[in-house]
């Protein structure tokens, strides 16, 4: 949807085609690392996202056991706000804004079932082609066409040992408890690291709602979906002896609404583009949670395309602009997908030694020195969200136009 407006908004004429019968609203808390909020103030979306958003000024990094402080450090700024919203309220602030675009189309109940490449079109289950200049697919971590632009379909994700409860609590239950009270009210995310397992929880839609997400050791029994259901009881067994706040957090989560996530980790693919196809956001790179840079990352694709695909001046230019795209994209996208895992050992050391040293590297960041969460670490900060991604994909351009200059010099 991102790239539908970006591309929208540069005079561009977008169909966009959704699998799924209606929009509805679906997944927990996201946040909006300030790489992406830039661009989305730059496409006319920021005033949609703060209408629901919360703006951190805080985290804080507790101990498992007792939820005493190990880190509390004030949100980096320098390269804008972090906010964190309900993904629904940011999938419909970029909904309104592209279809309020008179050349942008959304056609729903409409999935894929194949693609062409030349000329570039997808055949939907039903039997009917759509066809266009480009075809961009953004068809996420199960991409059919993923398999069909590599033309091997073998490619496996390896699990990387966790899975993830992710809870949504109202208001109107946390209010009832103090201590729960000042979690929903205060604009902070909250972290809590112990031994193979960490919790991260902030409220979402203006207080109204508190995000809580919870990784812990996967049992290889849940699917890499967003949709597969947890146990009430296996959440409760997870978080056995934890902070009184973690474990009346669960109290309060209803049987039925527990959602639970494998984590996978999957390898850098070959290449994202064929011809006038490329793929974005979780169809060539998924990421972990572990550094909050999934939708950035997507949303950072659609800049580069909405960039490129405006640099040309006729379709035939189509297949330099996306490699210009993966040239852009692909080392930044699997650098990021990459960091994920070193930042998992660190958050779950088993208590001892190595643990002990990490939690007096929480409490000296606060004053100096790097912070052990790359999440909250400021050169990690720096290199994530410092990053323009429209920049990139100019700088990208330019270096392909040389090359092709000189290519065609020297024929």
């Amino acid at each position: 949807m991102a790239a539908a407006l970006t591309l929208g908004l540069r005079g561009h004429h977008v169909i966009i085609v959704e699998g799924a019968p209606k929009l509805a609203e679906v997944g927990a808390g996201i946040q909006v690392s300030p790489n992406m909020l830039r661009l989305l103030e730059r496409w006319g979306v920021a005033d949609l996202v703060h209408a629901t958003d919360v703006a951190l000024e805080h985290i804080h990094v507790l101990r498992w056991e007792d939820g005493s402080t190990l880190g509390t450090m004030p949100v980096n700024k320098t390269f804008g706000q972090q906010v964190v919203i309900h993904r629904a309220d940011l999938h419909n602030a970029l909904i309104e804004k592209a279809l309020a675009l008179k050349n942008v189309e959304l056609r729903v109940n409409s999935p894929v079932a194949d693609v062409q490449f030349d000329p570039p079109s997808v055949t939907l289950t039903n039997g009917t082609v759509v066809s266009g200049d480009v075809v961009l697919a953004g068809d996420g971590i199960k991409s059919v066409i993923r398999g069909k632009l590599l033309e091997d379909t073998s490619i496996k994700a390896s699990p990387v040992g966790d899975a993830v409860y992710r809870v949504i609590l109202p208001r109107s239950v946390m209010v009832k408890d103090p201590e729960l009270k000042k979690l929903i009210d205060e604009p902070q995310a909250t972290r809590w690291v112990g031994p193979g397992r960490h919790v991260i929880a902030y409220p979402v839609r203006k207080h109204e709602l508190y995000n809580v997400v919870l990784t812990h050791p996967d049992r290889g029994g849940v699917d890499e979906s967003w949709t597969t259901k947890g146990s009430k009881q296996s959440m409760i067994n997870d978080y056995l002896g934890w902070d009184s706040r973690v474990r009346k957090i669960i109290d309060l989560v209803a049987d039925d609404e527990i959602l639970e996530w494998k984590l996978c980790l999957h390898p850098p693919l070959r290449t994202w583009i064929r011809g006038r196809v490329a793929l974005l956001g979780d169809a060539c790179h998924p990421m972990l949670p572990y550094v909050a840079q999934g939708a950035a990352q997507a949303v950072e694709d659609a800049a580069a395309l909405g960039i490129l695909l405006s640099n040309i001046s006729s379709k035939w230019e189509i297949p330099l602009a996306l490699q210009a795209y993966e040239k852009s994209r692909k080392h930044r996208a699997e650098t990021v997908q990459q960091s994920g895992t070193e930042n998992r050992h660190i958050l779950h050391l088993p208590d001892g030694p190595e643990q002990r040293a990490r939690d007096e590297q929480f409490r000296a960041s606060m004053t100096s020195g790097a912070n052990p969460d790359k999440w909250a670490d400021r050169e990690t900060q720096k290199f994530l969200w410092g990053w323009d991604a429209e920049e990139s994909a100019r700088e990208a351009w330019h270096d392909v136009e040389r090359r092709e200059l000189k290519l065609n010099a020297s024929l």
